[in-house]
């Protein structure tokens, strides 16, 4: 049972404000009211409050200047913007001041409780994330592992954007966990028993991107022999990230605008518009402000994913991780083997510019090449600056390692090696990466995925 949390209800119309009380009392909730802003600031004076509902018109002032109040005060708590104004520009501006939702009336009551819900939740995952446990979750393979203070702020982040359905962006170096941020915000979400539908821009030819994304009819085009659910669809109730997502053409920018806006798609070939329930998570693999000033990105579009920002700092920036990170991956890919205190402090100098993905694959390397039981600074060495000389001495060891299946592990170690390499040197860009490497980007995606480069 909950203990008699307080939740202020800031309301002028009294029918709406009595009918708010009794809802978050049915919940177990204690309930205050008040009809004014003035009638609110007195109450703050002395409140200590688990969440607010506010109207955005009050009869002495707007109830966005007094979120903005209760967002910078010492006894901060989470707010509930309403309004019978359902503009973008509230939307965005209420979100921007801090409000964990924004609600358009008439209310629907069945919300209210499920927000109530997610306050809850948003409120355990805050304290937890406080208490700085070295992983934010564990949910299987999504594990975020940090204890730094960069990830601590991160960990409430995403507490935070979890219990909305406001649209985030994800930025944040490549290798440096964006996807990873991405699943979490769906698991701990009450859409976690929906889809989580990942989608890699840049991996789709632009003439099928349409098609991918909302689907198609039979016969919307040569070889469409049969109707054919797209992305949209299949995230309908859950989470739907798009990574690379400045690959988009301005045309399917302007598609995912009218989505993001309406709420519908139209299947290729179809007159019909579909209706979509989507939470939209999506990660730039360029500057997008940028992008917008070139005209190569749509503003209006900017503004509708940027709603809720978050960053994922950059490993060089997340002072103790490293050894944190290279202990658990040791364990979960050393089969066994162990890390000295000598190696992983070595790691710690190092700058990282691929990130966590490059560390892993940097623990992956000396695992492979270590006969050893423990990792020790010069394993790390020859993993990092390996010569050809030093390349055939290694494939002669895994000659003689027992086992069958040696041209695979060889060719495989090699093939992934030169692909992370062509990445870093791209800046984590696939079309210039495939160029580089003289193969179809389509592959090079493929092989990406088969190594667990992303």
């Amino acid at each position: 049972m909950k203990d008699k949390k307080t939740v202020l209800i800031v309301e002028d119309e009294a029918s709406l404000r009595l009918v708010l009380g009794k809802t978050v009392q049915r919940k177990g909730y204690a309930a205050e009211y008040a009809a004014t802003v003035r009638e609110a600031e007195a109450l703050l004076l002395e409140g200590n409050y688990f969440a607010g509902f506010l109207d955005i018109r009050l009869p002495d002032g707007g109830g966005l200047e007094l979120l903005s109040r209760i967002k910078n005060s010492p006894r901060q708590f989470p707010c509930v913007v309403m309004t019978a104004d359902a503009t973008m520009d509230n939307a965005i501006k209420a979100v921007k001041r801090g409000a964990f939702e924004y609600l358009v009336k008439p209310l629907d009551l069945n919300e209210i409780e499920q927000i109530l819900d997610r306050l809850e939740r948003r409120h355990e995952l805050a304290s937890s994330a406080a208490e700085e446990q070295p992983a934010l979750v564990e949910t299987g393979k999504y594990e975020i592992i940090g204890r730094s203070p960069a990830m601590q702020k991160l960990f409430k982040k995403i507490g935070r954007a979890a219990a909305s359905h406001f649209t985030v962006l994800i930025t944040g170096e490549s290798g440096s966990g964006k996807e990873l941020v991405a699943r979490n915000l769906h698991e701990f979400s009450d859409r976690a028993s929906k889809a989580f539908v990942p989608v890699n821009c840049s991996a789709i030819p632009k003439d099928l991107m349409e098609s991918e994304l909302f689907g198609h009819v039979k016969g919307a085009f040569t070889g469409a022999d049969r109707d054919q659910k797209g992305m949209m669809e299949e995230a309908d109730g859950g989470t739907l990230f798009m990574d690379e997502i400045g690959e988009l053409s301005l045309k399917m920018q302007a598609k995912l605008l009218r989505m993001l806006e309406e709420g519908r798609i139209t299947p290729v070939g179809s007159r019909k518009a579909v209706p979509v329930d989507v939470r939209f998570v999506a990660a730039p693999n360029r500057e997008l402000e940028d992008m917008v000033k070139e005209g190569q990105f749509r503003e209006d579009l900017f503004h509708r994913l940027n709603v809720i920002p978050i960053h994922v700092p950059p490993l060089r920036n997340r002072a103790g991780d490293v050894e944190l990170l290279a202990k658990y991956f040791v364990k979960r890919h050393g089969a066994g083997k162990r890390i000295s205190e000598d190696a992983c402090g070595e790691l710690e100098k190092r700058p990282w510019p691929g990130n966590v993905r490059q560390l892993q694959n940097a623990i992956k390397r000396a695992l492979v090449m270590s006969s050893e039981d423990t990792l020790l600074p010069g394993h790390f060495s020859k993993a990092e600056e390996e010569t050809p000389e030093e390349l055939e001495e290694w494939i002669a060891r895994m000659m003689r390692r027992e086992g069958d299946g040696l041209y695979d592990r060889v060719i495989g170690q090699i093939e992934s090696e030169l692909i992370r390499q062509a990445l870093e040197k791209c800046g984590g860009n696939k079309i210039q990466a495939a160029k580089l490497l003289g193969i179809n980007r389509n592959t090079l995606t493929k092989k990406v995925k088969d190594y667990a480069l992303e």
